[in-house]
């Protein structure tokens, strides 16, 4: 048995489901933000105590887990109990390299010769048909070269007698053609308020990757849509950095936080200053044209 907060259970439950954030939203009819607060455990970014209680019962209710359960937990602030998978790793045995060698050697010498007939009747047949081939080859070996010798001289003479040719002038190259090609420069345009932001990008390299990391002793959850993040969320700090690589012309990142994160369209960094507060929870979607 584990034991995880409120906000981990929720969450647990919802990948369980594979289920995204949109989903969730259009399921409890909460807004995105506040399914992200809670299961952050940031109760401080949402409305109130009665708000809380009634976004924690209607988010669990939706989950199939027990709402009464949840909502106990988070008045006496206790964690909550979960069966986690049985790990069946403890029942194997490593069996040590000297130890299949050993197995391995044993089980050779048990073979009988019976084992090996086969093969020694393909190699025996090979052999008879190498010698076969090497038999016909010396008896029909010319007897003399002279037939060789006149074509060689032939080829000779034929070769001395034919035209030169004039080699043929290098066409200058345009002058044009020797300037490398200018492409064109990455270019990010960030617009919005609030606590939502729209990254519009032009000239990227594809396939796209999105650099996501964050400064020492910091930690901030990402949820991403389209994209190949694994399970579509990820928990950042300073020494797990992600760069994953988007799969459509937009997508929508969901930051539990942005104090101390860095996002990099490609190699071009992303503006976040423009956010009302970097310590709660916004959305930057990112277009690519």
């Amino acid at each position: 048995m584990a034991q995880k907060t409120v906000g981990q259970v929720l969450r647990a439950k919802r990948a369980k489901l594979d289920m995204t954030l949109n989903e969730a939203e259009n399921l409890t009819k909460i807004q995105k933000t506040y399914i992200v607060a809670l299961e952050q455990d940031n109760y401080d970014a949402l409305p109130g105590d009665f708000y809380i209680k009634a976004y924690i019962k209607q988010y669990a209710e939706r989950l199939d887990l027990d709402s009464d359960k949840m909502i106990s937990a988070y008045e006496t602030g206790d964690l909550i109990e979960v069966r986690e998978p049985t790990d069946f790793s403890e029942n194997y045995r490593f069996v040590k390299p000297s130890e299949r060698l050993e197995e391995e050697e044993r089980l050779t010498s048990k073979k009988n010769w019976q084992h090996y007939l086969p093969i020694t009747i393909l190699g025996t047949v090979a052999a008879l048909i190498v010698f076969s081939i090497a038999a016909v080859v010396l008896l029909n070996k010319p007897k003399d070269n002279k037939i060789a010798d006149s074509l060689y001289r032939f080829s000779v003479a034929s070769k001395s007698s034919s035209t030169s040719v004039a080699p043929v002038e290098k066409s200058s190259t345009p002058e044009s053609s020797s300037k490398a090609v200018e492409v064109p420069k990455a270019e990010v345009k960030v617009d919005g308020t609030g606590q939502a932001l729209v990254a519009t990008t032009k000239n990227l390299n594809t396939p796209v990757k999105v650099s996501l990391s964050v400064a020492a002793g910091t930690s901030v959850w990402v949820g991403m849509t389209n994209s190949d993040l694994p399970e579509g969320q990820v928990t950042l700090n300073d020494s797990t950095p992600v760069t994953p690589t988007l799969t459509g012309n937009e997508t929508v990142l969901t930051l539990g936080k942005t104090r101390g994160l860095t996002v990099k369209v490609g190699d071009t960094p992303i503006d976040l200053s423009a956010m009302a507060s970097a310590d709660s929870p916004s959305t930057l979607t990112i277009k690519i044209e």
